[in-house]
């Protein structure tokens, strides 16, 4: 079977995000939205959509946009929500072996979850990087040009109260959570400890840059406690 070519490869990993291409433009259109609820100017929300292209880690940091900035805080929560992508690179290191650097830091500007899955089981000889990088492209222009949408809109509706898009965040947050969530059961109780603790710290009025750190990590360190003592058992 005949190897596609770049550009063949490019096209085709943009064609195969097309199921994901609506989703990451309603989050998009959310996000841009909310972006004008929290007080960030358009071409900042713009250049965050761009830097950072994770909703998540975008709606995360939009959480705490607070005047004075949080900026510690904001690095933080953005580097937890994000840490996945670590693993998501190394799950990568092998397929993307004898690639130039420069190709590869631009495949890593726009990775993203369901590329490296598509990747993984891609079954036609293809490049896989330019295959990996059509299809995170793709993504990266729904996400922006829904974003840009979003800004207008909401730019249009000045003089309605937009505060209740400051839990669109929570809620994609949350969704996110439930689509990982979902076939895990065997680390549902760290999830369900994870959250009663960050509402007591929460409740308790604790500073902002602890919940999530705290959280994270109760959850963890009960996740790692369970292996050992299923370890042990076996």
């Amino acid at each position: 079977m005949q190897i596609l070519g770049m550009r063949q490869s490019l096209w085709l990993g943009a064609r195969a995000s097309g199921g994901f291409f609506v989703s990451t433009f309603l989050f998009g259109l959310l996000f841009g939205a909310a972006a004008v609820s929290a007080g960030i100017g358009h071409w900042h929300a713009l250049l965050m959509s761009t830097a950072v292209f994770s909703a998540s880690a975008q709606f995360a940091a939009l959480e705490f946009w607070l005047a004075p900035l949080p900026l510690i805080t904001i690095a933080l929560s953005v580097a937890l929500v994000s840490a996945r992508n670590i693993l998501l690179g190394m799950a990568m290191t092998y397929h993307l072996d004898g690639y130039s650097l420069s190709r590869r830091l631009l495949c890593l500007a726009v990775l993203t979850d369901p590329g490296v899955v598509s990747t993984l089981r891609l079954e036609r000889r293809a490049d896989k990087l330019a295959y990996l990088t059509g299809y995170g492209l793709a993504l990266l222009v729904s996400w922006l040009l829904s974003t840009a949408i979003g800004l207008a809109a909401a730019g249009r509706f000045g003089d309605l109260d937009l505060g209740a898009l400051a839990f669109a965040g929570p809620l994609v947050m949350a969704t996110m959570m439930m689509l990982m969530v979902r076939g895990t059961f065997r680390q549902l109780p760290s999830w369900l400890l994870s959250g009663l603790v960050a509402i007591l710290l929460l409740e308790s009025g604790a500073p902002d840059w602890s919940i999530l750190l705290v959280s994270v990590f109760v959850g963890a360190l009960l996740t790692r406690f369970r292996e050992y003592v299923n370890a042990r058992r076996s």
